[in-house]
């Protein structure tokens, strides 16, 4: 390797590793100064935090404003959430997958389980005599299926850490839906996996009939006897004890919606409401807030209905305010996966390496309480906006990408010239359409509706395009640079910033779909690498010589470092992705040819860059790892175990968006019209490359990153498709600019 090559790999791994181990480490306040004596788990399925502000709950209100709130993500392994995935969920502290004819079968022990006792039919079904108060028929079915998935999930293992340091479980539920005839019931207790142990029992509590009583005008004819619901609390509430009470009459409200019309829905669910709030008051008079903990969690959202719920903590040592985890790594927002975590600070007691989340901690105290209501009830409305929206954003830009290269195949078979500036201002709106998508989520477009939003996406576009040819008047390339350029300051920007415009995106993330809600997302990783290897060519030759070549190579170490920093991308697989292919990209700009051993050398620092990256996260405190430590140490506690699980799920994910993906036609597509650009008579690509001779690197760089793209990210097929959109833009505008109107200025 000559020294050229050699000071620029140096540059590229110093830089990286000198600012990632600068990162400071940005560490939330713990939950808690010392574990508290009893915790309680106040389960309100499918409520929201619009519900907590527009509905008349003041015991529940009372409760928020003293604890740290935050939307809850409930998303399990599939993006819809039953009952059974959220409680599975919550009692395994890693995503969960239930079994809806199983998990609501939890009885007690003397309950009729068909011709025999709950008791009976569980030690046939698992083999061990039963000892606790909550038995849950359903567990062998529930762990046998989670054992086929490549999530590592233990069910039972909340209650299993709890009861190895000596507390108590105990789970009060029922939200048993009666058919029209007395004997047809349809249970619905699947509460009890969220304090049930890895055999299925859950050491008290009851989840049978009698914490029901009969009314005609309730959902399914019963309601939540709230006296039995206290009279069973007051029998389990004792030090060293875990309790999970939940408000089932949100349940049957929420399984009742279908059949009830717009009026009697609206008002069966302010009364479950109303009734949860009393509940929630009156188990409140129980609790000591100096030595007991409250932790209020919506375990699921509405069916149907994909939707953030409430999640809030009211400990001793937390304070009002927002609530993060190093799951999310962003004030306002935690996963289901942090609850059985976050009980097990609580306690006192180590978090099982199987465990994937982590404990919630107070991220923010700024802002009153209703402010933060408003937050996070907005980012809820934000986020089910934006996922409405997400298929449609994708086909039209999909779209319009592919006539776009259509238009210019034709235009230039059949030498339309008139139509080439046409072509150009067409080419950079499309990519202002990208990055007008990043800004519509701070206009509030969820609340002004699909026209507004629409409007604002097209104008943005149109006037974008427009800009870039105006401004840059003065030479061919710089309308092209102008709009790459942008895109470029805009996510490294927002990175910096704290991704701000990535949250409830189109093209970025939402907490209601995604694991990730914090860093750089995989659609904006694309765009900006992209972008960004497209620019690095174009000003190569722009600023010909060695202030050119210095130009890019400042500009792609620095999108790496914005892409790489766990602080601020933190994008691990683009990291390992975008590290050889930039170092490709210097190489062949600065004249030079790579052979093998260039080769080996570019996959060696991709594989420094990472483990450093790795190691340097995992030093942090673990309140501020991001996925990147996690996953190093998951790989030091279960070994190549834990290597090749999480890399199997990554490549299933990814294969699995390759049959039914509109990103599929899109790579399909524009690779063809950049085949049509290289080999149709008189090959346009050489006229572009003529005029622009550093371009052909940064086109095979881009080429790399495609495959690099799909091999390291977990989205499959959308990651090459919307990097080949950002190149589409950008070859549209050269060939119509120097292949279709060679002698235009």
């Amino acid at each position: 390797m000559n020294r050229r090559r050699v000071l620029v790999t140096s540059a590229l791994v110093t830089f990286v590793l000198v600012v990632v181990a600068a990162a400071p480490a940005g560490a939330g306040r713990a939950t808690t100064t010392a574990p508290v004596r009893r915790v309680l788990v106040v389960s309100l399925p499918t409520v929201s935090w619009a519900d907590v502000r527009d509905a008349n709950l003041p015991s529940l209100r009372r409760l928020l404003a003293g604890s740290g709130i935050a939307d809850l993500s409930t998303r399990s392994v599939a993006s819809q959430t039953t009952p059974g995935d959220g409680y599975g969920t919550i009692g395994a502290g890693t995503r969960v997958v239930g079994v809806p004819t199983a998990d609501g079968l939890a009885l007690g022990p003397g309950e009729r389980f068909g011709t025999d006792t709950a008791a009976n039919a569980f030690e046939r079904r698992t083999g061990r005599p039963p000892h606790g108060a909550v038995l849950a028929l359903g567990a062998p079915e529930i762990a046998a299926r989670n054992a086929r998935l490549l999530f590592d999930a233990h069910p039972g293992a909340l209650a299993d850490a709890l009861h190895g340091a000596g507390w108590h479980t105990a789970v009060i539920a029922n939200a048993d839906q009666p058919g029209p005839r007395p004997p047809s019931v349809t249970l619905h207790r699947e509460a009890a996996l969220g304090l049930a142990d890895s055999t299925g029992q859950v050491d008290g509590g009851v989840v049978d009939e009698s914490l029901l009583t009969r009314s005609p005008s309730a959902p399914f004819g019963v309601r939540t006897n709230q006296a039995a619901v206290l009279r069973a609390f007051d029998a389990v509430w004792k030090d060293r004890s875990v309790v999970l009470v939940e408000a089932s009459d949100l349940a049957r409200a929420d399984a009742a919606r279908p059949t009830l019309g717009n009026f009697a829905r609206a008002v069966t669910r302010e009364d479950a409401l109303e009734r949860a709030d009393q509940l929630v008051g009156r188990l409140l008079q129980r609790v000591d807030p100096r030595r007991d903990a409250v932790l209020v969690v919506g375990p699921y959202h509405p069916a149907g209905h994909l939707a953030l719920t409430v999640a809030a903590l009211r400990a001793p040592g937390v304070e009002p305010g927002l609530l993060r985890s190093s799951t999310t790594r962003r004030a306002g927002f935690v996963q289901i996966v942090d609850v059985a975590p976050t009980v097990l600070q609580l306690a006192g007691v180590a978090r099982p390496d199987t465990m994937e989340g982590r404990p919630m901690v107070d991220a923010s105290a700024g802002g009153s309480f209703a402010q933060h209501i408003s937050f996070l009830a907005d980012a809820n409305g934000a986020a089910r906006f934006r996922d409405a929206t997400l298929g449609t954003a994708a086909a039209v830009f999909v779209a319009l990408s592919m006539f776009l290269a259509a238009l210019t195949v034709l235009a230039l078979a059949t030498r339309a010239t008139r139509v080439g500036a046409y072509l150009e201002i067409t080419a950079l709106a499309l990519v202002g359409f990208l990055a007008a998508t990043y800004l519509a989520p701070v206009l509030g477009f969820s609340a002004r509706g699909s026209v507004a939003y629409w409007a604002f996406l097209v104008g943005t576009a149109a006037l974008f395009g427009s800009l870039c040819i105006v401004l840059g008047r003065r030479g061919a390339l710089v309308p092209l640079l102008l709009a790459l350029g942008a895109l470029v300051v805009l996510h490294v920007g927002d990175a910096l910033s704290g991704a701000h415009l990535e949250l409830n995106s189109v093209f970025g993330y939402t907490p209601t779909v995604g694991i990730r809600v914090a860093g750089l997302g995989n659609m904006a990783y694309s765009q900006l690498t992209a972008a960004a290897l497209l620019l690095a060519g174009l000003v190569a030759w722009r600023w010909r010589g060695r202030g050119g070549f210095a130009v890019a190579c400042g500009l792609l170490v620095a999108v790496l470092v914005v892409v790489a920093a766990p602080f601020w991308g933190q994008n691990f697989g683009g990291s390992l992705a975008a590290a050889p292919v930039f170092a490709l990209a210097l190489l062949l700009l600065s004249g030079r040819t790579p052979n093998l051993r260039t080769v080996l050398g570019l996959g060696a620092l991709a594989v420094v860059i990472g483990v450093a990256i790795g190691f340097v996260d995992l030093a942090r405190p673990a309140a501020s790892r991001t996925h990147v430590g996690r996953f190093f140490e998951q790989v030091g506690n279960e070994g190549w175990h834990g290597f090749w699980l999480v890399i199997h799920r990554k490549a299933d994910e990814s294969l699995g968006t390759f049959g039914h993906s509109v990103w599929t036609l899109m790579t399909i597509g524009i690779l063809l019209f950049l085949a049509f650009l290289a080999w149709a008579t008189p090959r346009p690509l050489a006229a572009i490359e003529q005029r622009v001779p550093t371009l052909r690197a940064a086109l095979v760089a881009l080429l790399v990153l495609l495959v690099l793209g799909v091999a390291l990210k977990d989205s499959g097929i959308a990651v090459p498709g919307m990097m080949l959109g950002v190149a589409n833009a950008a070859f549209v505008y050269l060939a119509a600019r120097f292949a279709l109107r060679p002698h235009a200025t």
